[in-house]
């Protein structure tokens, strides 16, 4: 008895202390907590997330799948209101759409030791068109303040068999998860986990029978119809995925990492086949050739590509005369990019047709880069569109229309390919986005093949200074610095600084490098975007030396020195990724001021990365009065795995201090 007893206090004990995540019962212990106790540092973190996905049986319409989601965010300071906004994405095809239905959301804060509530509003929902298929509902919660805990619940009805990814890890930590997926026998799907992630979760599968009742309607009767309802039971089972988690750790945002979506947890479904009750089964997993093929026949893809008529025109105007198909290429690549402008949407298949966007002046990417190709193939030039998965959709695992949001213009020469994106008018031949550089692009070839393409940037991007230095006898500095960017070096200083006016592109130049004045600042080919950029400015710099007694202490690179290194963690979870291979050369004469002698300067020397993986080169030589230093840095690897971080973190440190190494002068 005495055993019992016990046993009954421990569960009433247990009982009394669990966690209620019923939706109201949010507790003043959850609004009194200052810190996640497994991660202090985070912003925000999930106490509970559920979501079911199911399908519901409507005889008039069939299986119809239904998704619910409640969560309970803890949100501790600032940098954690992001998360009071609830972002959905809908699918938004005309009259077959999903919808929200059952929305209740509540924002908790602990005031004067009493729980307030405050209740979701009308204006506070809003939904956003993304493009003709897709659209956002958004809400923002009411009331946010320091330690406020939210909760919201809603249900997604959509006429869809496919299931879309099913994320099992975000941004913050989540506290407890419990999810389930049911899916009825007659639809079977290929389940995948990320296999780039890195947290693996555990889930169980099993089988379980459910019950419909199917009403039928009978007539019958001579002269006089009587009509009669009966009901039918329906057996079949259903696949159930169930995942149960606690304390999952956030996605963990590292240096050079440009998406974190690809590291992220969660399940990938493939909808690989149906079976009805009679047992017929239909395929719906497929190949790429059949994927590309499906893509191309869609009339807001093939279909744009056979209209030319709208540009004929304007097209033989620009290229007459002209014979060289590289400057056929440079010439209509340069009219679209002015002819039309970007509306910010993705998609392989155009909004509103080519013909619209080049009449009104703007497009999505489709509409843009397909009418591009066509162009390209008027001009006589073999050309035709190649179809991307951007950084943000990830890398497609098995073949699906879905694997790809993006296309471009491919020009096929011998033995090489010209990627072409009319989007971005400060892109150039295969200087893409960054936000299109994904692995690999797919080309739908005219004649119906189709082909994978290495999407990694060939070309080795260069940036070259040159800085000249005089010390002055009060110790400060003047000097003139000359640079020179190639290929994305140029294209993101073109981006970052194309509205910038002469004083704001001067402040640019001066922050971050101490007590200094800029004159004299020149940019030669800021608009000729097939030229590299090259600047000049003169400076004054009155805090680079230091003085203690008679010797004074500089660090050659000056302003150009950094200041630590980014890799400090003693591991890596996430690939490092520069997107491109790179090569960074300065070249520094300096001065040595009248009655100062060298009393030492940094050794030369040279590091490898992996061989030829990665190389810094450090030359240092007295020459007379000048000091002259060149120093290069070779990142050929743009990739660098986390097997690999440890080298690599060496690697630039050594770099960082090499850099950082001071000259010494002596007073005489």
């Amino acid at each position: 008895m005495k055993k019992i007893t016990y046993l009954l206090i421990l569960i009433a004990f247990n009982w009394s202390n669990a966690q209620d995540y019923r939706f109201g019962k949010v507790s003043k212990s959850e609004l009194q907590e200052t810190a996640y106790p497994e991660n202090p540092e985070a912003n925000a973190a999930i106490l509970f997330l559920n979501q079911k996905t199911y399908y519901n049986y409507i005889q008039s319409e069939g299986f119809v799948q239904v998704t619910e989601i409640y969560k309970r965010i803890k949100i501790y300071n600032k940098d954690g209101y992001d998360w009071a906004t609830e972002e959905i994405q809908l699918r938004d095809n005309g009259s077959k759409g999903e919808n929200i239905s059952n929305l209740k959301a509540v924002t908790y804060n602990l005031e004067n030791g009493k729980i307030d509530e405050a209740k979701l509003k009308k204006d506070g929902m809003f939904d956003e068109k993304n493009n003709k298929y897709w659209k956002t509902s958004k809400f923002t919660m009411p009331n946010i303040k320091d330690g406020c805990v939210i909760e919201f619940e809603y249900k997604i009805t959509s006429p869809y068999i496919t299931i879309r990814d099913i994320n099992l890890q975000y941004g913050i930590p989540i506290k407890e998860l419990d999810m389930y997926v049911r899916i009825p026998e007659f639809y079977n799907f290929n389940r995948y986990v990320n296999p780039r992630a890195v947290y693996i979760p555990r889930i169980s599968e099993s089988q379980v029978n459910r019950t419909e009742h199917i009403q039928t309607k009978s007539r019958s009767g001579y002269g006089v119809s009587t009509t009669s309802y009966s009901s039918r039971k329906w057996e079949f089972k259903e696949n159930k995925t169930e995942i149960k988690l606690s304390n999952i750790p956030a996605l963990k945002n590292e240096n050079y990492v440009s998406n974190l979506n690809t590291y992220r947890t969660k399940l990938i479904w493939e909808y690989a086949f149906s079976k009805d009750p009679g047992g017929q089964i239909t395929n719906y997993a497929s190949t790429w050739d059949e994927v590309t093929k499906t893509i191309f026949e869609d009339r807001d893809f093939g279909g744009q590509l056979k209209q030319g008529n709208y540009f004929e025109k304007d097209i033989s105007s620009l290229i007459e005369g002209v014979t060289n198909d590289s400057e056929k290429i440079n010439l209509i690549y340069n009219f679209v990019k002015s002819k039309v402008k970007w509306n910010d949407y993705n998609g392989y298949t155009t909004d509103n047709g080519v013909k619209t966007a080049y009449k009104e002046g703007v497009g999505n990417v489709a509409d843009i880069n397909l009418m591009l190709t066509a162009m390209l193939r008027y001009a006589k030039i073999n050309a035709n569109p190649m179809l991307i998965s951007t950084r943000s959709n990830d890398i497609p695992l098995f073949p699906a229309t879905g694997g790809f949001n993006y296309v471009v213009a491919a020009v096929e020469v011998p033995n090489d390919v010209i990627v072409l994106d009319a989007t971005d008018k400060f892109a150039t031949p295969n200087v893409l986005p960054v936000r299109a550089i994904n692995w690999q692009g797919r080309i739908i070839r005219e004649a119906g093949s189709s082909a994978w393409f290495d999407l990694k940037p060939k070309e080795i991007v260069k940036e070259s200074i040159s800085l000249n230095a005089k010390i002055n006898d009060d110790l400060s500095i003047d000097g003139k610095i000359g640079g020179l960017m190639t290929s994305f070096a140029a294209k993101n200083f073109r981006g970052k600084y194309q509205n910038y006016n002469a004083e704001e592109k001067l402040m640019a130049i001066e922050k971050d490098k101490g007590e200094i004045e800029v004159s004299n600042y020149e940019i030669t080919d800021m608009e000729v975007i097939d030229n590299p950029i090259m600047y000049v400015y003169d400076y004054n710099l009155k805090s680079g030396i230091e003085q203690i007694g008679d010797k004074v202490f500089l660090t050659p690179m000056l302003f150009f020195a950094p200041k630590e290194n980014p890799f400090k963690d003693d591991k890596r979870e996430y690939p490092i990724d520069f997107v491109y291979s790179f090569n960074e050369r300065y070249t520094i004469n300096m001065m040595i001021p009248d009655g100062y002698v060298v009393e030492s300067i940094p050794e030369s020397t040279v590091v490898q990365f992996h061989g030829n993986a990665g190389e810094f080169k450090y030359i240092a030589k007295e020459n007379g009065r000048m000091l002259q230093f060149l120093v290069i840095l070779d990142i050929n690897q743009s990739l660098i795995l986390p097997n690999e971080y440890s080298d690599f973190k060496q690697f630039y440190q050594l770099m960082v201090e090499k850099q950082t190494e001071k000259v010494v002068l002596k007073k005489i």
